[in-house]
């Protein structure tokens, strides 16, 4: 499967009571062909903003500065900003993040402070048929990002950013259990050679036994 992407560099910024910063805007769009020619049908992606409204809800879900390149999952030495609200307006998915007080949430901060423009694009897993996001299609969180590409995209909308393989989680793991099965190969060996010798000795002591009992 591929780590599917798709950003919005219409994004508004706010604060809280607290000084807190929040971005907020179209997080994901249903039915509509984005810049990567790709279209999520509304079912698909009900079912996945309804998936991951629990994570929302334990404040557990968490985004980074930028897609990682080489992993799908999320590593908290990298989070950037906590999504706090997500909700339907038509085909729109509007929503809510706050930046967050660690080394990568400062870094947004202080590129906002100094009106760099930046965007929201989202992180699944999946495939894609004829430019239609398939079923097997799993939201996982939100990150920032800076390169735009979905229409009417920057910091208040949606920009759909770049595709890349998951290949190489793949590789690196079938390197590890080729790596894993070659020395339970060769466990296996040595035990097969020990217990020949085991063998031979028995059998070596048994003759000798019998040979005593002439």
């Amino acid at each position: 499967m591929k780590l599917i992407t798709e950003s919005n560099f219409e994004i508004n910024t706010s604060t809280d009571d607290d000084k807190r910063l929040y971005i907020e805007g179209i997080f994901a769009t249903a039915e509509a062909k984005n810049k990567n020619g790709r279209v999520y049908p509304k079912a698909l992606l009900e079912r996945e903003i309804t998936s991951i409204t629990d994570k929302v809800a334990s404040n557990s879900c968490v985004g980074e500065l930028n897609h990682p390149t080489d992993r799908s999952e999320i590593d908290l030495n990298e989070a950037a900003l906590k999504i706090t609200s997500l909700n339907w307006e038509g085909n729109n998915v509007m929503g809510k993040a706050m930046v967050l007080s660690t080394p990568k949430g400062q870094l947004i901060k202080n590129l906002i402070d100094d009106k760099v423009r930046i965007g929201i694009s989202s992180r699944g897993l999946g495939t894609v048929s004829e430019g239609k996001v398939n079923d097997d299609f799993q939201l996982l969180t939100w990150d920032v990002v800076q390169n735009p590409s979905n229409h009417g995209s920057f910091v208040n909308g949606i920009l759909e950013g770049k595709e890349f393989n998951t290949e190489l989680e793949d590789k690196t793991l079938n390197e590890a259990l080729k790596k894993e099965l070659t020395r339970i190969k060769e466990e296996l060996e040595a035990l097969k050679t020990k217990l020949k010798t085991i063998t031979e000795e028995v059998d070596y002591t048994n003759k000798i036994k019998l040979l005593e009992s002439l």
